[in-house]
């Protein structure tokens, strides 16, 4: 695929977050472990932009990579699409119509996925698979988003799951990952980890919030180095990944087919 240009006419707009606000570990019982079930999807929007520094950044930036590399004809992913934030905000964007799939494994945020997306229906291909991300399969793709998704898949399935997207990419084509990471320095993975917390406190979450919902993630949000993620890309059979956004311990990555 040879010097792909964004449309000068494409603009940049806000995504569109649309749940109620995110007290689901204020009070009473909340989920141990977590899971994505109808209480997470009923708050996610809200939670995921309190919880994810940069996080309608990232969305647009995903938005502008994924529309400069879509081939016409082919397929985009949005594996772990949540409630179809991204998806969305894609779409509405985009001066072409477009084959936009989301894959999740929830049903509940698949629910709310087609109800945000639906003024957008006309205009593109939209189809939705209740697919466990690993499991499902994937072809005829210029484009495959993966944002904050493969860290809740065990470690040990991430390379076929990443083997399988690079399989089903055009040449040209380019999966956008966005991932928390962790230091491979203790020193440093402390400091980070005090930052993300007090980042969460700026975003109104108490202390006793914060520490419910670490405990919840427990086991089920895994982390990798950034140095160990760049080596699962290229051992899948990507050519060139480069990280294009960072905040301290999330980063966002590009790799090529």
């Amino acid at each position: 695929m040879s010097d792909p240009e964004v449309p000068p006419e494409v603009p940049r707009e806000e995504p569109r977050l649309l749940s109620d606000p995110d007290k689901l570990f204020r009070d009473g019982p909340w989920p141990v472990p977590f899971e994505f079930n109808s209480d997470v999807a009923g708050v996610f929007d809200d939670m995921v932009s309190r919880s994810v520094p940069l996080y309608r950044d990232v969305v647009d930036s995903t938005a502008q990579w994924s529309l400069r590399y879509y081939q016409p004809g082919t397929r985009l992913y949005d594996i772990g699409c949540s409630t179809g934030t991204q998806l969305d905000l894609i779409g509405r964007i985009s001066s072409q119509p477009l084959n936009l799939v989301g894959v999740d494994g929830s049903q509940s945020m698949l629910d709310r996925a087609r109800q945000k997306l639906a003024p957008i229906t006309g205009r593109h291909e939209v189809e939705f698979l209740h697919e466990d991300a690993v499991g499902a399969e994937y072809e005829g793709a210029s484009v495959a988003i993966l944002n904050y998704t493969l860290q809740f898949i065990p470690v040990q399935q991430r390379p076929l799951l990443l083997t399988k997207l690079a399989g089903a990419l055009a040449p040209g084509g380019i999966l956008f990952l966005s991932e928390k990471v962790r230091s491979p320095d203790p020193e440093f993975q402390e400091t980070i980890t005090k930052l993300y917390e007090c980042f969460k406190e700026r975003n109104g979450y108490s202390a006793s919030e914060i520490a419910r919902k670490k405990q919840a993630l427990e086991n089920v949000l895994v982390t990798l180095t950034l140095g160990e993620q760049l080596d699962m890309l290229r051992d899948a059979g990507f050519a060139h990944a480069e990280t294009v956004m960072r905040w301290h311990n999330f980063v966002s990555i590009v790799a090529r087919k």
